[in-house]
């Protein structure tokens, strides 16, 4: 169908259709998704060797988090399989299995994840604590340059470390209890 009334165009300069396009984008990067990166946060020798103490069944505190139920096994000395048991209409990944590792940056530790089969090989960046018994995940922002910065495994270690001075950095809190 096209609109020919100029009328029409010239009070409504975006159609509802895309308004409603531009919201929903808005709507979806505003939330705690984490972006598939083309790079990891590291390279192979700055991988620390595997956090036991993610090893085992987690489930989330939250009934909103999209990952409501992970389970971390040992593939190796540092890497993880990750297999999500149980998530809720809020994730978006078609992956369910993954591997993953650990690195450090500026005194933070982070857990980066890469699917283990299917077509996208983006990583997928958290930050992760220990707070008691309590796994704690944080989504984290590209405050600086954004994505577009992230050019390279350097660049995007750059990026990180840059943004993780702006208190907003770490975002959407996702605690876990091991079960």
């Amino acid at each position: 169908m096209k609109i020919t009334n100029q009328k029409y165009l010239m009070k409504n300069p975006i159609h509802p259709f895309l308004g409603l396009g531009c919201l929903l984008l808005l709507a979806l990067f505003t939330t705690g998704c984490p972006v598939g990166i083309t790079y990891p946060l590291c390279e192979a020798d700055k991988v620390e060797k595997l956090d036991t103490r993610l090893l085992g069944n987690w489930k989330s505190l939250s009934d909103s988090a999209e990952i409501l139920e992970v389970r971390l096994t040992k593939k190796d000395d540092v890497t993880f399989n990750v297999q999500v048991m149980e998530h809720s209409d809020n994730y978006l990944n078609d992956a369910f299995a993954y591997f993953s590792w650990t690195t450090k940056l500026d005194g933070h530790t982070f857990l980066f994840s890469q699917p283990a089969e299917g077509e996208s090989s983006d990583y997928y960046l958290y930050h992760y604590a220990f707070e008691g018994k309590k796994l704690v995940l944080h989504d984290v922002g590209l405050l600086v340059g954004g994505v577009d910065a992230v050019t390279s495994t350097e660049a995007f270690r750059k990026e990180v470390s840059a943004s993780l001075k702006d208190p907003d950095c770490l975002s959407a809190r996702i605690e876990y209890v091991k079960q």
